[in-house]
């Protein structure tokens, strides 16, 4: 009986006790958060806390779900027992695709070194303005709000496709899930990618957030369907070899997503500008193509279609398993000609003789000898990666863990541009590669 009330007298007196007193003894507790945005405006996060003594640091934490590098923050607050605690991602300055998921935590410390860090939350960064409709299996997912059923069901059947043909063909398989977004007009296009963004832009693949956004109207479907497949490609090479020490060379990154449109044939787009370099001889060499392709329209469009048939040449020639071989050696980062010679057995220059011989082209002069009787070595240097325009996180204070925190690659290529400049002659705007 005298232990009972003992146990009873106990508790009366921790209930009489200040609570500022029993959060003394504990941890900082964590009353509520929240996370909600603004497409391409803002994204803001808070939390409230109580403790036992004053709180004197609150930080938070995000990073792109999957990746590594995570942006540390300082949040805004007032000092206090009892804290209400934000901070807000600028859109405007640190864009996000939709479909973008990213994970959260924060951490809180008082004036007694006591601190308390969240558990980790996921959020889909998501465009609100629209009801889109969606459809989707465990390899893609396609979003779209304008035009009938028919027509995302053909996107959708599409995107599908030039998956399938990447397993064939290049015996690549989708590593993580793609999402694609389907703008219904230029203009709301151009109001869901980053602010400053180019106007001719028809469209955009996010490789590092696994996200392609396109502007497709109903009318245009059989550009969509091209353009999907061209971009869907990028994005699954790019998961394929995404490394911290190079990128692949431009004619192969390029011409597999060409290839990748119809495999059996170059698409009308580029196949008379590439016919009419071969009866000339005036093929660019794989040299040129690992690198930056011209600014100039109808060089670019040359640049695009002698690396589709190169692709194909490599592909028919060496194999699809060849082909898978040399994009897994380019995953460790090798330099061109030392992949080139692993997985094909030839240089960059012999790979260019052979594809020439193929095409009834005259071969390549021997490069001229450099100074003491040495020959350059150039075909086997690595090309300079070209800057890249997008960020995957932006860190005000430094990292708290970072491995590869390099910029995301953004891809407006050809296939992405408008179908109006097609008939004005822009057909080209810069790729940024990730560098």
């Amino acid at each position: 009986m005298g232990k009972t009330i003992f146990i009873a007298v106990v508790s009366v007196i921790l209930m009489a006790l200040p609570a500022s007193v029993a959060l003394a003894q504990g941890d900082i507790q964590i009353v509520s958060q929240s996370i909600e945005s603004e497409f391409r405006d803002n994204i803001k996060a808070g939390i409230s806390l109580k403790s036992g003594a004053e709180i004197t640091e609150v930080e938070f934490f995000y990073r792109v779900a999957g990746q590594v590098a995570t942006s540390r923050n300082v949040a805004d607050f007032e000092p206090g027992t009892t804290v209400e605690a934000a901070f807000s991602i600028n859109q405007t300055e640190i864009y996000f695709p939709p479909g973008t998921e990213l994970e959260y935590w924060w951490k809180a410390t008082d004036a007694n070194g006591n601190s308390v860090k969240s558990d980790k939350q996921t959020y889909l960064y998501f465009d609100e303005r629209y009801e889109f409709n969606i459809l989707s299996n465990e390899r893609v997912s396609l979003y779209w709000y304008s035009g009938s059923d028919k027509f995302g069901q053909a996107l959708f059947d599409q995107a599908n496709k030039g998956l399938d043909q990447l397993e064939t063909n290049v015996n690549i398989v989708v590593e993580q899930p793609i999402k694609i977004f389907i703008y219904g007009n230029h203009n709301d296009l151009l109001n869901a990618i980053a602010v400053g963004a180019q106007e001719w832009t028809g469209g955009q693949a996010f490789a590092e957030f696994g996200v392609v956004v396109m502007g497709v109207s109903p009318g245009s479907l059989d550009w969509g369907l091209k353009a999907t497949t061209h971009e869907l490609t990028h994005l699954v090479i790019h998961q394929a070899t995404d490394n911290p020490y190079g990128d692949l060379p431009r004619w192969l990154d390029e011409g597999l997503a060409v290839y990748n449109e119809n495999p059996d044939r170059l698409d009308s787009q580029f196949r008379s500008s590439f016919k009419e370099a071969v009866s000339a001889d005036r093929l660019m060499t794989l040299q040129t193509l690992s690198s930056s392709f011209p600014a100039d329209p109808d060089a670019a469009n040359l640049a695009y279609g002698e690396s589709g048939a190169i692709v194909k040449f490599v592909i028919d020639t060496y194999g699809p398993e060849a082909m898978h071989t040399l994009l897994d050696i380019f995953s460790e980062g090798a330099l061109y000609d030392k992949a080139l010679q692993q997985a094909l057995g030839v240089t960059m220059r012999e790979l260019d003789n052979q594809w020439r011989e193929s095409l009834g082209v005259p071969p390549l002069s021997a490069p001229e000898p450099a100074a003491g009787g040495e020959t350059p070595a150039a075909d086997s240097a690595q090309a300079e990666p070209a800057a890249t325009s997008a960020l995957v996180v932006a860190s005000p204070a430094p990292p708290e863990k970072s491995s590869k925190n390099k910029p995301a690659g953004n891809l407006p290529c050809l296939a992405g541009a408008l179908p109006l400049l097609f008939l004005t002659g822009l057909v080209w705007f810069k790729r940024p590669k990730s560098a």
